[in-house]
């Protein structure tokens, strides 16, 4: 689009995107999911078996009874290859200007930092978006520039759906929902007491803070004073054990230009706690041909043609190939509330 000719009194300013690039400092998504390396093609990961039964009485001069041998389970799956590249042509080279400015010719080196930037937070985006829609469906699914998919999986997780859904203000029961979301802690070493957090976006909370269910949360009060935030919400269920809220609105724009919210409504992914603080599951990056020495983990590249003729054009590269792993699937629930 061509520019507009402003009189040459004018003066153009440079501002801010509406939204900002993300990197990851602030996705919150790597706390439990971080990104590692690898250097195999496979993901693939072991875990023991529980330990099972009680101890046998041996009596005076018995033999000690022999027990079974603790077994353990491999899971594998096959790594996404994730690839793409912006293009910087001989017009954008010869006659782009700065923003902000009417004829300042634009530096290379910025268009190639903008264009990685641009390349980061889409690979970022991907791999979020991937985790979250894992953790709220328990599966996931990539398509190529096609339409065909071509990165899938599944994963078992547990999922629990209130009687009474949380947009039914006068009759749902959070409160107690969160009590049997507790209950589900048994038989495996996770917590979805206090130290648990129940991820929603702003949508579903609203849903929590209207609630008016006097037999339920509607029938609380902070204090003398009625629940007035999210906050408040959290110090009635700590009191009681029970799991936390924290809001997220994350999300990113699709090909369309459309918001995508990475926490659908009407869904609360709890993630509990390990006795030692281990992490859940990894997004795991691994061994890929356009690193030096085959070496794991994302790529960045810059391909400039200057010396093979006109015309002239720099192509920016970013790519990975991994996907997520789940070594913890207990301490996941799937809320549709």
């Amino acid at each position: 689009m061509a520019d507009v000719i402003y009189p040459s009194n004018s003066e153009l300013m440079e501002i801010a995107q509406d939204f900002m690039p993300r990197l990851q400092a602030n996705r919150p998504v790597f706390q439990f999911f971080p990104i590692t390396t690898q250097d195999a093609f496979l993901l693939m990961w072991e875990q023991m078996d529980n330990f099972i039964g009680l101890q046998y009485a041996r009596g005076l001069n018995g033999e000690p009874t022999r027990i079974k041998r603790t077994g353990a389970k491999r899971f594998q799956m096959q790594p996404g290859v994730y690839g793409e590249f912006e293009n910087i042509d001989e017009e954008d080279l010869t006659v782009r200007r700065q923003y902000g400015s009417y004829n300042a010719p634009v530096n290379i080196d910025d268009l190639v930092s903008v264009a990685n930037m641009k390349l980061v937070q889409r690979e970022l985006d991907r791999i979020e978006a991937m985790i979250w829609t894992l953790l709220a469906t328990g599966t996931f699914s990539v398509a190529g520039p096609t339409g065909a998919i071509v990165h899938k999986d599944a994963f078992t997780l547990r999922t629990m759906t209130p009687t009474v859904p949380w947009s039914t203000p006068a009759t749902s029961t959070p409160l107690a929902d969160l009590r049997s979301l507790k209950l589900l802690a048994r038989g495996s070493s996770v917590n979805f007491g206090t130290q648990a957090q129940i991820w929603v976006n702003q949508t579903t909370m609203n849903n929590v803070l209207a609630n008016t269910n006097a037999a339920d949360l509607g029938g609380k009060r902070f204090g003398l004073g009625t629940l007035n935030g999210t906050q408040d919400v959290n110090t009635l269920v700590s009191m009681d054990g029970l799991a936390n809220f924290t809001v997220y609105d994350g999300g990113y724009y699709d090909e369309t230009n459309t918001w995508v919210q990475f926490i659908p409504n009407g869904k609360a992914i709890v993630i509990g706690s390990r006795p030692a603080g281990q992490v859940i599951g990894q997004y795991r990056m691994v061994r890929n041909a356009s690193n030096a020495g085959f070496a794991p983990g994302a790529y960045s590249m810059v391909i400039d043609n200057v010396d093979d003729g006109p015309p002239r054009k720099i192509e920016v590269h970013r790519g990975h190939s991994g996907g997520p792993v789940i070594f913890f699937g207990t301490a996941i629930v799937q809320m549709n509330v």
